[in-house]
């Protein structure tokens, strides 16, 4: 016996640049809008919010400050192994890799 489950048909406004942009994003990763839209709404169920972080910055942003963070970290470990001899720079370089 076969189960098949009840379609419903969702309709909504959108800039037309937007869906056209989105069409060519999805077209080369081989999906339609429906699957795209289907497997956003699936997510937000599974998850039970938005399967993504709403934001204003830009991955611009984002990657400037990953390499703000880095090179902040990077000058503390700088600061920390003044006066250190190798061995015991490596010792506590390992530590900190293993607490991750």
């Amino acid at each position: 016996m076969s189960i098949t489950e009840e379609k419903a048909r969702v309709s909504f406004r959108t800039d037309q640049k937007l869906k056209d942009d989105a069409i060519k994003v999805l077209s080369d990763m081989q999906l339609d809008l429906t699957t795209a839209f289907n497997l956003f709404l699936d997510q937000v169920v599974k998850q039970n919010k938005l399967p993504f972080e709403v934001t204003n910055e830009t991955a611009e942003d984002k990657e400037l400050r990953e390499i703000k963070k880095r090179v902040t970290q990077g000058v503390l470990d700088a600061e920390l192994s003044k006066g250190m001899i190798a061995d015991e720079y490596l010792r506590q370089l390992k530590s900190k890799k293993a607490a991750l």
